[in-house]
């Protein structure tokens, strides 16, 4: 019940929807944008309405009447004192009549689970909301890696240039070439491996809003320290009070509990009531009949039963998913803090002193006292540590995003 659901649409629209040509060339959109593309465009949002109004046309048909039944019938008759012959017809009108909490429960069952399918609707909103956060993230850390690989090829492309000419004038090794061309052809592959894992981000970002952007489409977003932080216990309560889940599964088990008081009104089965007109040979007779059914031997205890077990299955299912999401909120907060905390760790001194490192690494080799290696050993500390940082900043937006569908929404200020 608490997994997500949108891998396999994921991989269904990347192969079977087009890309729409709709969308602007080369247009740039926010977090807030691509979120209501998604709730627009996204193809499982469709299936999913039309559950619901599936669900709508069950009210429909719980809420009617059943309808009368007509009867017609006609022969020949011939009376043994004269010998002739004469026609003879009749006619009957009938109305079923059930009882009126049968209908009544039927119909209260079947808009339940219109409401059940309402909350489902909002729960894989939560969860398109949250993939869809996700990419958009994933897309942004992407970007900034290739931008941190372009940066790197033009500083070792420089450095390359540099190396060349101490060469020349005899004040590096020839090997110190080498290096620099062999970290020169590493900077190329790198940048081509970033810009590869930025185009994957993009088409599944695409994927999510139903493939309705161009390919060259790009997002306006920025990483950024949270404005708030979040307890536990209020994302706990939060969950308790208004995840969709939560009351998709209550108004299950309403839908069963009304479930199983039509079954019980169900005992007394509905009557029929009966007019009819007879024309026969030497009279016409009409009356009325009432059919009333007597459940003497079938008083529908199994039907009774299955009903109460489904109620049962049901209010169990409520604190089934309590328990889960409780587990699934602690794990995601976890996640969070432990990002919060690394952030923290990266911008009190951590990335400053590799920064720092390399601004050292870098006179000391141009003032000829460290080599080439020290320099590009410097290099690489520096980016890997701004990579990880942008990477915790990722991590910090996708635990939000995780808690915000784990908790049915983050706690208002």
């Amino acid at each position: 019940m608490i997994g997500i659901r949108l891998p396999m649409f994921i991989l269904l629209t990347v192969f079977l929807i087009p890309c729409s040509a709709m969308a602007e060339e080369g247009r740039i959109y926010t977090l807030d944008e691509i979120l209501s593309i998604a709730v627009e465009k996204n193809p499982s949002i469709v299936i999913f309405r039309a559950n619901l109004e599936a669900g709508r046309g069950a009210v429909l048909s719980a809420a009617a009447y059943p309808n009368p039944e007509i009867e017609l019938g006609g022969g020949m008759s011939r009376p043994v004192d004269t010998g002739g012959s004469n026609g003879n017809y009749s006619i009957g009108i009938g109305q079923p009549i059930e009882w009126p909490g049968k209908r009544l429960y039927r119909k209260k069952a079947a808009e339940a689970e219109v409401q059940a399918a309402e909350k489902d609707i909002d729960g894989f909103g939560l969860e398109l909301r949250t993939e869809v956060k996700k990419a958009f993230y994933q897309l942004l850390l992407n970007k900034k890696a290739v931008e941190t690989a372009k940066e790197n090829s033009g500083i070792v492309f420089e450095l390359l240039k540099t190396v060349e000419v101490r060469v020349r004038a005899g004040e590096s090794p020839e090997f110190e070439l080498v290096k620099a061309k062999v970290e020169t052809l590493r900077a190329d592959k790198e940048l081509k491996k970033a810009g590869s894992r930025l185009a994957v981000s993009r088409a599944v970002l695409n994927a999510l809003l139903g493939n309705s952007l161009r390919n060259d489409f790009d997002i306006d977003g920025a990483f950024k320290a949270p404005d708030k932080k979040y307890g536990l216990q209020a994302l706990l309560s939060t969950a308790m009070e208004k995840h969709p889940f939560i009351l998709k599964a209550k108004r299950e088990a309403e839908a069963k509990s009304y479930f199983l008081e039509m079954e019980k009104a169900s005992v007394f089965p509905g009557v029929a009531v009966k007019g009819f007109f007879n024309k026969e040979t030497d009279k016409d007779s009409y009356g009325l009949a009432l059919s009333i059914p007597i459940p003497l031997w079938y008083q529908r205890k199994g039907e009774i039963a299955s009903a109460a077990g489904g109620l049962a299955k049901a209010e169990a299912e409520i604190f089934k998913t309590r328990v889960e999401l409780s587990k699934v909120i602690t794990e995601e907060f976890q996640n969070y803090t432990v990002a919060l905390d690394q952030i923290e760790v990266f911008e009190k001194g951590l990335l400053r002193q590799s920064e720092e490192a390399l601004r050292i690494a870098d006179l000391s080799y141009r003032q000829g006292e460290s080599g080439l290696l020290d320099f590009l050993d410097a290099q690489r500390v520096y980016l890997s540590t701004l990579i990880e940082y942008y990477q915790s900043f990722f991590e910090l937006e996708s635990s939000l995003a995780a808690l915000e569908r784990a908790a049915g929404g983050l706690p208002p200020d």
